[in-house]
């Protein structure tokens, strides 16, 4: 009767809480062969990665008999009321794992993040058109807090999330979209960084953002201060009259945007939001010259600004497949 390898039990009790094992097996090294762990010191090495790479207790993997157990920390979910936190529980943690490891490629101390969003909107004022994605981001890599897009997940997909850890900061931003609308997600996890929402080392998570009237005081603050800091103010966006092609609601939001300084991307969505006119400003999007996906923008900035040196080889192909 042939052996079962032990990595296959070490699959099947993560797929008991929630990681498939084709999941599980995309974290580990490329280098990686599962004979390794026939041998004891390989099959710690399978663990150790596998805690990494999840949030998960090491010695809770070491132990066969024991449950799979995630490191205890601070956890906040802010989701739709048919959302149950046990939906995203795992993606949370895997994100929180990715943003940790980020973390070791930043400077070790952070700039704080100034609880008044104006004043935040005059800093980047100062060196760029308006607060856009690309100024924010550049603001976020100046003051040592990595801003990450992490497409795949291995249960539920949030919209948006921050991670503290030893008192620093990661935002992991995840939800599909042109840089306007991961504009706002980035800003409203900013907004949570600077109330203060998060006091310990752990996650908040956003399923789903923008839905303050949800009646969550996070929230609301969240995106009000989202919105302060991209337009100087709180506003909800209409016109004068009728804006019946996206080409017009775009020629109308680059006017106000160029007068403001405020980018025209949200002052589309800003509009299709408020009026309900979201397919009109899914139209006037595309006339918006540049790069369309938001993620790979997101990305691009992370690797400018992440240190390659500060990571194993390791550790750097797990981020680089992380973010693929």
């Amino acid at each position: 009767m042939a052996t079962v390898n032990p990595i296959q039990n070490l699959f099947a009790r993560l797929s008991q809480v929630g990681i498939a094992a084709s999941f599980a097996r995309k974290t580990l090294p490329s280098w990686w062969s599962d004979d390794i762990a026939t041998i004891p010191s390989g099959l710690q090495q399978a663990q150790m990665y596998l805690s990494r790479a999840f949030n998960i207790s090491l010695a809770s993997l070491a132990d066969p008999k024991a449950p799979v157990t995630f490191l205890e920390t601070e956890r906040k979910f802010k989701l739709n009321e048919r959302v149950d936190p046990a939906d995203v529980f795992v993606s949370a943690h895997y994100a929180t794992a990715v943003a940790k490891m980020a973390l070791k490629g930043f400077k070790p101390t952070q700039d704080p993040i100034p609880k008044d969003a104006a004043a935040l909107r005059d800093h980047i004022l100062q060196s760029a058109d308006c607060v856009s994605l690309p100024s924010l981001l550049a603001w976020c890599a100046q003051a040592g807090i990595p801003v990450l897009y992490v497409h795949k997940l291995p249960a539920k997909k949030m919209t948006g999330m921050v991670v503290r850890d030893a008192d620093r900061f990661a935002v992991v931003l995840s939800r599909k979209g042109s840089p306007s609308h991961l504009l706002f997600h980035l800003a409203h996890e900013l907004g949570h960084i600077g109330h203060g929402h998060l006091t310990g080392n752990g996650f908040v998570v956003d399923e789903k953002i923008g839905d303050a009237d949800r009646g969550d005081a996070d929230e609301k603050e969240a995106d009000a201060y989202a919105i302060r800091l991209i337009n100087g103010k709180s506003v909800s966006y209409s016109a004068a009259g009728a804006l019946r092609s996206g080409a017009a609601l775009y020629r109308a939001a680059f006017a106000l945007s160029q007068k403001e300084r405020i980018d025209v991307g949200h002052i589309i969505l800003n509009y299709g939001n408020t009026q309900k006119a979201h397919a009109l400003a899914t139209q006037a999007l595309k006339h918006i010259a540049g790069e369309p996906d938001g993620g790979a923008l997101v990305n691009t900035y992370f690797w400018q600004s992440f240190d390659t040196e500060a990571v194993s080889e390791d550790q750097l192909e797990f981020l680089q497949t992380a973010l693929a």
